[in-house]
């Protein structure tokens, strides 16, 4: 009973889908047979009248201006003409007793004639009446009035309104019968009466034509209820259209195509319901069984994923039940292989992220090893992708054989991740050691230098905890530029720290936390002040002073550099300028690697320079030598577009590394700036003291000045004397200040 009830209550349900199913189809028919059809027929049939009255009214109007052409024609007979011309010019008496006579109006079916002299005197006005030749100036007056001034050459025509009256004027100017000289205006015109508009335009039972005395900007259709009109403008010799053509033709077609419209929606109305019930009839007996199976059957494979529809139903619902069956086959076969494919890297078959963590989703996991693959587009450039493609094989290959306690992800196109799954956790050092033997691809053995980020524990942790954790370490590891990174909870408090700053240093130049400090350097031959050194400094809200060996790499790794510098130098700039009104002090200003490599750097200082109206020669780019080495080319084209602006370029910390004298001599400089490791390791009396005395004198002798920093006792401040060093800054000679105490004291020690 209860199983029966479930049936029926079923079957009701799809009886009232179905049924809303029909009323939303027709609901849309009917409103589309018995609205929308006809607004359609109706738009249709207003569409094919309106181009017929269209092209009627075209036909009419080019009809109209090939009569003007044709009077135009005539005027041409008599104004290209030696005796029009003489006439015009008051040497021909007898032109008017010769050709003023009936047979000129009749023949050419004119009604007006006149002559101008070449001043725009009216010389003759004249029409026919009662075949008699007649005065017609007031009238011929106005023809000539209603012509453009000066008259083209090629004439002009038109029609016109003279009150109630139209008129189809046509002027060109008088010449000799060779074109030459031009000796006035010769005017005729023809009355545009209705019987000669109907003469004209070839009106029938088609369509009929009447003039407008209200002219109309373009053409303009109106659907009246028998009939439809076009009002069009026509043409005048000169100004806007005078008078208009109104032409209208019935509607004959329309009212039969709108019966013939009815009649089929009658018929399609019917047809429909028709439809409609055997429709229903067929689903009651044939579909609704079968669907209430296949529901049944649905609902189960929700549950089974292996249960399949019954496909023995001998129509196409069966064969649509086999067909979903094979789909549901292929489905979950191409499941099962999406899935391994999305947990594999393609390339090196091992795991992705996504896969690693759905594979250690259950399992204890004490350690991660995350290593950096470097100089892979180095690489490929020099020896191809294919190779490459190799070498990151070969390297996830090392990783797999470490055992089976490992698991070996691909995390990033140049990271890989070893997770330790057993109780033993690996010597990473090690590890690294043995990726880091030279491979053998090809002819070539290529050695590589990994880098690594490192992180145990002594307990069991998620796996996205320990990846960041790695990441972290190999991050320290790459800034510290070390081999390995070990993480430490010292490490995750720096690395929030420096996220902090990352947030923080948004907007730090526009809320007044940047100012700048600035330390003179002394010209060690004058004893006076010869420029100062622009040092950015950040006071946070809440953490206070930020050292900038802090937040400048902070910055860099953001992004942020490229505004703090443009901040510091706008204003560097402006304080320099300040100052020149108590001293010509230059301003020297750091830049850093990713503001020099980048492809606008010098465009954008000289814009700059010339936004705040300072001169080029104020300014002092500092630059340091890893930061040219990283693209010499491009850092090499900067510097020169600067220096041939009149910015100075200073290589700033030489001698605090590998720095090559060679580049002195090389690079385009101006000042070399030498580092105070150098300066503090001759000071006592390392071996370094003899290549300061060498650097000093080589730059001398290529023309560069020098100067020496962090000059800390007045024995560093001699010995660079002794080896005639150009200048030098440091805590013994001034510490950086604000821009205010320094001026200050600079005016109280300058000389009254």
């Amino acid at each position: 009973m209860t199983r029966r009830a479930r049936w029926t209550g079923l079957t009701v349900s799809l009886r009232l889908q179905l049924l809303a199913l029909l009323a939303a189809l027709l609901i849309p028919l009917g409103v589309i047979l018995l609205l929308l059809l006809p607004a359609f027929m109706n738009e249709k049939f207003n569409s094919i009248e309106r181009t017929q009255v269209q092209q009627f009214s075209d036909i009419a109007r080019a009809n109209l201006h090939t009569e003007e052409d044709r009077v135009g024609l005539f005027v041409l007979n008599f104004s290209l003409w030696t005796e029009t011309f003489e006439y015009a010019a008051g040497r021909n008496d007898r032109y008017l007793a010769a050709n003023l006579v009936p047979g000129t109006f009749i023949g050419g079916k004119v009604d007006y004639w006149g002559v101008a002299a070449p001043g725009g005197r009216l010389l003759s006005a004249a029409t026919l009446r009662d075949n008699r030749v007649v005065d017609a100036t007031a009238i011929v007056t106005d023809f000539f009035a209603s012509l453009p001034r000066p008259l083209p050459a090629g004439g002009s025509a038109g029609v016109i309104r003279r009150g109630e009256q139209a008129y189809i004027v046509a002027a060109r100017p008088i010449t000799r019968d060779d074109g030459q000289g031009r000796g006035g205006v010769m005017l005729l015109a023809r009355t545009l009466t209705p019987q000669v508009l109907q003469e004209l335009t070839y009106q029938g039972q088609v369509f009929s034509a009447a003039l407008s005395l209200t002219p109309v900007p373009e053409t303009q259709v109106l659907f009246l209820e028998d009939s439809v009109r076009a009002t069009s403008p026509l043409s005048a010799p000169s100004g806007p259209p005078q008078l208009a053509l109104d032409l209208s033709i019935p509607r004959a077609v329309h009212a039969a195509g709108l019966s013939g419209a009815q009649q089929l929606r009658l018929t399609m109305l019917i047809t429909t319901l028709i439809g409609v019930a055997a429709f229903m009839l067929f689903l009651n007996r044939r579909v609704l069984n079968v669907l209430d199976g296949y529901k049944r059957d649905t609902q189960r494979i929700a549950r089974d994923p292996t249960h399949r529809l019954d496909g023995r139903d001998p129509t196409e619902l069966g064969l649509l039940a086999r067909t979903i069956n094979a789909l549901l086959d292929h489905l979950q076969e191409r499941e099962g292989q999406l899935r391994d494919r999305s947990q594999r890297d393609e390339l090196t078959g091992a795991f992705t992220r996504s896969g690693l963590l759905e594979r250690l989703n259950n399992t204890p996991v004490r350690s991660a090893l995350i290593v950096e693959v470097p100089r892979l587009q180095e690489l490929s450039g020099l020896y191809g992708n294919a190779l490459v493609d190799t070498l990151l094989r070969e390297i996830t290959g090392r990783l797999s054989e470490l055992g089976p306690q490992h698991v070996v992800a691909r995390l990033s196109s140049s990271g890989l991740a070893l997770i330790t799954t057993g109780q033993d956790t690996p010597d990473p050092r090690v590890i690294l050691r043995e990726l880091e033997r030279p491979f053998q691809l090809k002819d070539a053995e290529i050695p590589l230098k990994f880098t690594a980020g490192y992180v145990e524990s002594p307990y069991a942790v998620p796996v996205p905890t320990l990846l960041r954790h790695a990441n972290i370490a190999l991050q320290h590891a790459l800034d510290e530029r070390e081999p390995i990174g070990l993480f430490n909870e010292e490490m995750l408090r720096l690395s929030q720290y420096g996220h902090l700053l990352e947030a923080s240093l948004q907007g730090a130049d526009t809320r007044g936390e940047l100012s700048l400090l600035y330390q003179p350097i002394q010209n060690l031959q004058t004893g006076q002040w010869e420029a100062m050194e622009a040092l950015l400094r950040w006071k946070h809200p809440t953490l206070g002073s930020v050292p900038p060996g802090t937040f400048i790499p902070v910055a860099e790794r953001a992004g942020l550099i490229g505004t703090l510098g443009e901040w510091a130098l706008r204003r560097a700039v402006q304080d320099a300028r300040n100052a020149q009104r108590i001293a010509p002090l230059r301003v020297n200003v750091n830049v850093s690697p990713l503001q020099l490599l980048s492809p606008d750097f010098a465009a954008r200082v000289l814009e700059i320079l010339r936004e705040l109206n300072a001169p080029p020669t104020l300014l002092t780019l500092e630059v340091t030598e890893s930061s040219v080495m990283q693209n010499v080319d491009l850092a090499c084209r900067h510097l020169e577009d600067l220096r041939a602006a009149g910015v100075r370029i200073a290589l700033d910390d030489f001698g605090s590394g590998h720095s090559s004298l060679a580049l002195l001599a090389d690079l385009p400089l101006d000042t070399v700036k030498l580092d105070r490791s150098f300066l503090r390791d001759s000071a006592r009396g390392g071996t370094r003291g003899a290549l300061l005395g060498s650097a000093i004198r080589l730059a001398g002798d290529l023309g560069l000045h020098t100067v020496a920093e962090g000059v800390e006792d007045e024995a560093m401040l001699q010995m660079l004397r002794d080896f005639e060093c150009g200048a030098a800054q440091g805590y013994h000679l001034a510490r950086p200040e604000r821009l205010e105490e320094l001026l200050s004291r600079l005016q109280a020690i300058r000389p009254r």
